[in-house]
């Protein structure tokens, strides 16, 4: 009986919660306070916001300014937003229209839909629609070209695709790891089976039947929509600029520009049964399969869904979609249980913080936690320590010299006690504490992280429990960051070492004559060619760091001076080989000291090793 009545407790809890979202004053001021202060925070120009809720638009409203040279206030109507990978979702949609039309196959070889190029079968298995959909085709990520300055570089999506086609570097569906360019294939698969642009598939399956006069993909924008495109802003030493339109030249995945009132007619179609206002998106049907599971890398973790990101917290199914782009960041999150949906967009880059934290707040106070939390195991400091150690989110580039992004996208495990884990990443702390073997709880909350053992019973992969297109690998021996900056700082010290030392000392034997009972140093000759290596080697650091020094410049293309730097490796090559040589030929030559020529075959050494470690960060070619 007790165990009745909490049920019927908890589900009257979630009913009145629900329902008090119809309170639209006390819904607007709980949502005022909690932009405006976000705002003001993180210096945010202008935000939009629409929350739909059992068929209706309850709120919609605009923050902030468009522009602020004009002072043109937010309109949640008329003003647009890039959305960025909320685009993703169109796609998805699309994809879903021609499966329930018999011309899609969800488990079919890819490549049979595709013809001006074919995905490598690198692989036993081949990918499929459903692969592409969680994220799971193993495909590295690609980030170079993935934006534009302007117009002028945009390309049909077949012949984008071609040139970028990412490597597959793990079997499908083993692993989530977010694909910009597995989305931007699938559009380009409705391009071929559709006969028409995704620009028109778009425009004339979704966007006009759904009334989003106010929405496109188009890029620039049409004429008649310019005037109502928010102005994206980039905080730069705390003074709000203003910055050009983004242009995106897989456009599919994140170039879509939408007003805050036009994301409602998505929401809703999506949030009943496909239709809006008499139009049918999608079958009942399709739609369900469209947000059940498909992939799940642990049981205590959020599931990707066909297209959907699981976005749960609170014990409530929450799906949907994030999108960011440099100056635009977004959030499109349902809850299919409560029909209720929540569409939020801010045009500064300081507010990419903001639209999670804002779901958290919502989400606590109209759809808070009824379960009790896990109660935490008891285990001890050495139990712990097995899941500690650095684990590297799968989602960065293999091929390219941009693969040195991946040390920046690290999460460390500590031991924080006997009772708990530490986890860092970025500037992110959080502790979690152990409630089964392998999985274990935020400690004020139940948002789980869970841990993935091999056979032998080692820890090899974390899985974010609210992340499910994301992975951790943990690293060891020299894939460490750790090992990784020990050897460049040794490197750094025997080239410092080298270019200043020997000048100084040549210059004081030659001011106090050495004494003819000590035997010769190296060979001059050795010892300059040591020294151009090393001088080289810095000069490529030095260069690489201030051809990269505002890092999103890379997503637009490798930059002119960069491809010049790109050629000292293979200086640096040419005067090792020197050095080998030169090693070769005196290391037994009793003429020159022993330490002299100890000395030498370090920095020999040294010289391939840096060779080593820049070829390990794609560095050595043009990999680009």
């Amino acid at each position: 009986m007790k165990k009745i009545l909490f049920i019927a407790f908890s589900l009257l809890v979630q009913f009145a919660s629900a329902q008090s979202l119809t309170d639209s004053v006390a819904l607007e001021a709980f949502m005022d306070g909690l932009i405006t202060a976000h705002m003001k925070e993180k210096k945010v120009a202008g935000a939009t916001l629409a929350i739909v809720h059992q068929g209706k638009v309850v709120l919609k409203k605009g923050y902030g300014f468009a522009d602020l040279q004009t002072q043109t206030p937010v309109h949640p109507d008329s003003t647009l937003f890039r959305i960025g990978s909320i685009s993703k979702m169109f796609v998805w949609v699309s994809v879903m229209q021609l499966v329930a039309e018999g011309k899609l196959d969800l488990n079919a070889d890819v490549n049979q839909y595709l013809t001006g190029f074919q995905i490598p079968p690198t692989y036993d298995q081949p990918i499929t629609l459903k692969h592409l959909m969680t994220h799971t085709p193993g495909f590295e990520d690609h980030v170079i070209n993935l934006f534009a300055k302007d117009s002028t570089v945009l390309r049909p999506l077949g012949d984008i695709l071609k040139e970028e086609l990412p490597a597959r570097v793990r079997p499908p569906y083993t692993q989530s790891s977010y694909s910009n360019h597995g989305t931007g294939i699938a559009a380009h698969v409705v391009e071929n089976v559709s006969g028409m642009t995704f620009y028109q598939y778009v425009q004339q399956k979704i966007l006009t039947p759904l009334h989003m006069d106010f929405t496109s993909f188009q890029q620039p924008l049409p004429a008649h929509l310019q005037k109502h495109m928010a102005s994206g802003y980039r905080d730069v030493n705390h003074l709000v600029k203003i910055q050009d339109f983004e242009y995106v030249p897989l456009y599919p995945v994140g170039a879509a520009s939408a007003s805050a009132e036009n994301m409602t007619h998505f929401m809703l179609a999506l949030l009943q049964h496909g239709k809006y206002n008499g139009f049918q998106l999608l079958d009942s049907a399709t739609l369900a399969l469209m947000k059940s599971n498909a992939h799940q890398h642990h049981p205590r973790v959020n599931p990707m869904r066909y297209g959907f990101m699981d976005l749960s917290q609170n014990g409530v199914t929450v799906i949907g979609h994030g999108g960011d782009t440099f100056w635009f960041h977004s959030l499109m999150a349902l809850m299919p249980d409560h029909q209720t949906g929540i569409f939020f967009s801010a045009n500064t880059d300081t507010g990419a913080p903001i639209y999670m934290k804002l779901l958290e707040a919502f989400m606590d106070r109209y759809f808070p936690e009824t379960q009790p939390l896990p109660i935490p195991m008891k285990v001890t400091k050495d139990w712990l320590q097995k899941f500690a150690g650095e684990y590297e989110i799968n989602r960065y580039p293999h091929d390219d010299l941009t693969k040195i992004s991946a040390l920046m996208s690290r999460l460390t495990v500590s031991v924080q006690d006997s009772s708990k884990l530490r986890l860092t990443l970025g500037e992110e702390v959080s502790l979690y504490v152990p409630i089964d073997s392998t999985t274990f709880r935020e400690e004020t909350t139940s948002e789980t992280l869970a841990f993935e053992r091999d056979k032998e019973g080692r820890v090899i992969h974390v899985y974010l429990g609210g992340l499910p297109i994301l992975a951790g690998d943990k690293k060891a021996g020299l894939d460490t960051s750790s090992s990784q900056t020990m050897i460049l700082v040794f490197i750094l010290v025997t080239a410092l070492l080298t270019i200043l030392y020997w000048p100084l000392a040549y210059f004081l034997r030659r001011k106090y004559q050495r004494r003819t009972n000590t035997k010769n140093p190296f060979p001059f000759t050795g010892k300059s060619i040591a020294w151009l290596n090393y001088f080289l080697l810095l000069v490529f650091l030095l260069g690489f760091m201030v051809a990269l020094s505002d890092p999103l410049e890379i997503v637009y293309g490798v930059p002119g001076a960069l491809k010049f730097v790109l050629v000292i490796p293979f200086l640096i090559m040419i005067t090792t080989v020197f050095m080998v040589v030169f090693l070769i030929r005196n290391v037994t030559n009793s003429r020159y000291s022993v330490w002299g020529r100890i000395g030498y075959a370090v920095l020999c050494l040294t010289s391939l090793v840096a060779l080593w470690q820049l070829n390990y960060w794609n560095l050595i070619g043009f990999n680009y």
